[in-house]
């Protein structure tokens, strides 16, 4: 075993660490685990000359994270003085936990996918993952930085939770402050970087290649996969794929790149189309690779993206016949054609109500969220679904619920129940006013509306319609 030392180590990190004989050597430095397995001690095998000037910049840059912000990035924490009495350009940072692993093991591809499946775990835990990337990009973007190597080895994700953090975080960019050291991975990076050599990685060109690691997770392929040879050099033909002729693999007018089998169930050996995602997660999709493919200033925020991510739990549905989880197709007309995309069935009687959402923005002035709810029985509604400027946490373990859902077969409807402690309002289709105390349920018919109390949000049942 060796002995670090550590130049100026902040609260709660150790200005000595014994790290073990074994490192993970990689081609820029090697990575050795101290001996209590708290941390991670990052040594470079041959650093350029003001690689601990830029650390140093890193380190501060990242000293006032919250613990919020924590849970999706590793920093750096101090610089290396010494490694067993020599000196040496290094750093260390906190260690993730063992059970975390590279996301590549799970979302590579479906294959990857479905050893996960058969071990109990569901897609609802993949949009987790992909909320926490989300997460990771907007701590580094709200630092005013860039990371320039997005892409599905540099960040471990714990599928169990959905909790993911990113690595690497020394190789962040400021433009004229912290420069690129890389450019990035072919398959991730933005057409523009690969089409110019003078062009450097900056937040737009990390948009495009987080809207790719989100949807490489969510559908388990990279949707932007060139399919045809455009040079008889491989090397060439693959630099021409994803720079010059790049093309969204569902672009709705040139096919060059469509995979086979687009759209057909997963376990039937087909392939996920973004469509089955939430209406709003289509929306960033097509804002990321067909408007803003070569127009970058057009690609979705990280923000935008997580809270897209976050609503989406709660439009997720669950198959009777595969036990999969998935975002409820209501905009598919009629409910008789909805089926599940992963094994095909479809979605039987009764199908769940969907409510949409309302939040007060001045007195009396309510305005549409673009996030809905979509409820069945035994559902909850809970109560950051109806507190304003609330979005779903990470975990609703323990989370307090102020409603659920009850199927009534006998009159065929659908009651929620106020399990809160406020008197809801509520207005009828019909125009007529009344209020659920306590303990008291209202039917979820179309065009129903619920306020949940004063201050709170309103909802309005846009299902079920005439054409259930």
């Amino acid at each position: 075993m060796a002995v670090v030392t550590l130049h100026s180590p902040p609260d709660g990190v150790p200005d000595r660490v014994i790290v073990q004989d074994e490192p993970r050597v990689g081609g820029e430095g090697a990575v050795f685990f101290s001996a209590d397995g708290n941390f991670a001690v990052k040594v470079y095998h041959n650093p350029p000359s003001k690689k601990q000037e830029y650390l140093r910049r890193v380190i501060e840059l990242f000293s006032n994270l919250s613990d919020t912000q924590k849970q999706f990035v590793v920093p750096p924490l101090a610089l290396v003085s010494t490694f067993d009495g020599s000196p040496k350009v290094g750093f260390i940072m906190r260690r993730v936990p063992q059970q975390y692993r590279e996301l590549l093991e799970f979302t590579y591809n479906p294959r990857c996918a479905a050893q996960q499946f058969q071990q109990g775990k569901t897609w609802a835990h993949y949009l987790k993952v992909a909320r926490s990337v989300a997460n990771a990009i907007m701590v580094l973007h709200g630092k005013g930085c860039a990371h320039s190597d997005i892409h599905f080895r540099n960040f471990l994700a714990n599928l169990d939770t959905g909790q993911t953090v990113m690595l690497e975080m020394d190789g962040v960019v400021v433009q004229g402050f912290l420069p690129p050291g890389v450019k990035g991975m072919l398959g991730f990076m933005a057409p523009e970087l690969i089409k110019n050599q003078q062009a450097l990685p900056d937040e737009k060109t990390d948009r495009y290649s987080l809207a790719l690691l989100i949807l490489h997770t969510l559908l388990f392929r990279n949707v932007m996969c060139p399919l045809r040879d455009y040079d008889s050099d491989p090397n060439v033909s693959e630099e021409l794929g994803w720079g010059q002729y790049a093309v969204f693999s569902e672009h709705p007018t040139d096919h060059r790149h469509r995979p086979n089998h687009l759209g057909t169930p997963l376990y039937r050996r087909g392939t996920l189309s973004y469509k089955m995602l939430t209406p709003r997660l289509q929306a960033l999709t097509e804002k990321a690779f067909i408007d803003g493919l070569h127009n970058p200033g057009k690609r979705p925020t990280a923000r935008e993206w997580e809270e897209a991510l976050a609503f989406a739990l709660d439009e997720l549905w669950h198959c009777s016949e595969c036990r999969q989880f998935y975002p409820y197709p209501y905009k598919t007309q009629p409910p008789q054609q909805r089926t599940c995309p992963f094994c095909g069935d479809p979605i039987r009687q009764p199908y769940p109500a969907v409510l949409e959402l309302y939040e007060e923005r001045r007195q009396d002035n309510f305005v549409c969220l673009d996030r809905r709810l979509v409820l069945g029985h035994s559902f909850r509604v809970f109560e950051d679904v109806i507190e304003p400027h609330s979005k779903p946490p990470f975990t609703r373990q323990g989370a307090r619920t102020v409603g659920h859902v009850e199927w009534d077969g006998n009159r065929g409807t659908y009651r929620l129940f106020n399990d809160s402690n406020n008197t809801w309002t509520a207005g009828s289709p019909d125009g007529k006013s009344f209020t659920v105390r306590s303990g008291e349920s209202l039917v979820l018919s179309h065009g129903t509306r619920i306020q949940f109390g004063s201050g709170k949000r309103i909802a309005r049942v846009i299902e079920p319609n005439q054409t259930t």
